[in-house]
């Protein structure tokens, strides 16, 4: 048997499948690029928030707020700080917004609030100077009550 060429038409149609299926798949590339595009512009978060506008106005519990500290440990003076953050939480866990937040007074101390009310997380933030080196536990007070938990920093 003699190999005879394909005609015209078989060839047409191979390569027509293949011009199709080509389609397909840029299309398929097209829409999983916008999709990702899209996906990376919205701001995700995987943590807790606050659903309702401006954050939760629910009670505040206190066993759910925390404190804490950043470093633990700072040179005396003006230049280093000890940066507390402190989140008010209600008992699902969501930020409470517009809640003033003060830390525990000590003279020793030179406390620079920067964000003393609570923000949509919940989110109170203070700077913390020493005038004299010693450990100090420091406490946040809401609503005139004091959280349960303290913190531990170390000014040297």
């Amino acid at each position: 048997m003699e190999n005879l060429p394909q005609s015209p038409k078989k060839e047409n149609k191979s390569s027509k499948k293949g011009i199709i299926l080509a389609i397909i798949i840029f299309l398929i590339l097209l829409f999983s690029l916008g999709a990702a595009i899209t996906f990376v512009k919205q701001r995700t978060s995987f943590f807790g928030r606050a659903f309702t506008p401006g954050g939760s106005v629910g009670e505040i519990a206190l066993e759910n707020s925390y404190l804490f500290a950043s470093p633990l440990q700072a040179q005396v003076g003006i230049k280093e700080k000890i940066r507390v953050t402190i989140f008010i939480l209600d008992s699902q866990g969501k930020g409470v917004y517009g809640q003033p937040v003060f830390l525990g007074q000590d003279g020793r101390l030179e406390i620079t609030p920067v964000q003393a009310v609570t923000d949509e997380l919940g989110r109170a933030i203070f700077d913390v100077g020493a005038k004299v080196p010693a450990e100090y536990l420091i406490e946040a007070k809401v609503n005139n009550q004091i959280l349960p938990q303290r913190v531990k920093v170390n000014f040297r």
